[in-house]
């Protein structure tokens, strides 16, 4: 966490990022943070930290609708896939014998 430097919440958007976690109270929280700080690391995933009230969040980049990450072509849409009707169900028939 030295090297990264807390953003604000407008900065992180105009980069394109999204959050991934909520806040982490700091310093309480210090060790879960510097675990998925050095998860993000590992990935190679773009990231920062964003100011939250009494810590930081963790943003990514790479999130978008439509987007696979690593490729700058949205995907086909695919067409909504149309439910069959199912057909009308029988009135139950009262059987004989049991009580009602």
């Amino acid at each position: 966490m030295k090297n990264l430097k807390l953003l604000t919440k407008k900065t992180a958007e105009a980069a394109g990022l999204r959050p991934l976690t909520i806040g982490y109270l700091l310093p309480q929280e210090r060790p879960m943070l510097d675990n998925i700080l050095a998860d993000m690391r590992r990935g190679n995933i773009n990231h920062c930290l964003v100011r939250t009230k009494g810590g930081a969040a963790v943003w990514r980049g790479g999130i978008a609708t439509g987007l696979h990450i690593g490729c700058s072509k949205p995907t086909k849409k695919q067409k909504p896939q149309r439910r069959k009707k199912r057909a009308a169900r029988k009135p139950a028939q009262h059987r004989k014998g049991k009580r009602s």
